[in-house]
């Protein structure tokens, strides 16, 4: 998700643990998301979790609640109304998903590469996210 907003990303991942179950996440230099707007940030926290209802793959539940609270901080920091909360995650559910969806050829292949070796280095995302496999 960070790619389709422009944000290097370095690497991506999966791992399986009994106490956590599928978790996984995308690697990026620090700071390399703050430019964003606020729902494009949120957007990208929002991935995770749409890709587990999307592709259905669900995923530890505290890797969620990890994304939700730093979406309710961001949110706070961008001065949104607590009541407006749900209203915007959903939003940025929305365009997630149109994102997902739109790479999802793309997304299935990494995926069975992240299933086959549990991390994909930038050279080999760039690859992948160019429509080339080998």
């Amino acid at each position: 998700m960070a790619n389709s907003f422009g944000v290097p990303v370095q690497a991506i991942w999966v791992a399986f643990t009994e106490e956590k179950g599928w978790h996984g996440g995308t690697d990026h230099a620090q700071g390399s998301v703050e430019h964003l707007h606020y729902m494009d940030q949120a957007t990208i926290l929002m991935a995770g979790k749409t890709a587990e209802e999307l592709f259905g793959c669900p995923a530890h539940e505290t890797a969620w609640r990890k994304d939700l609270g730093q979406i309710s901080v961001l949110l706070n920091a961008n001065r949104i109304p607590e009541d407006e909360h749900w209203v915007r995650i959903s939003e940025a559910r929305e365009r997630a998903l149109s994102i997902l969806e739109t790479s999802r050829n793309k997304a299935l292949k990494l995926i069975d590469r992240l299933v086959e070796c549990g991390r994909v280095e930038r050279p080999e995302f760039v690859r992948f996210m160019n429509g080339e496999t080998s």
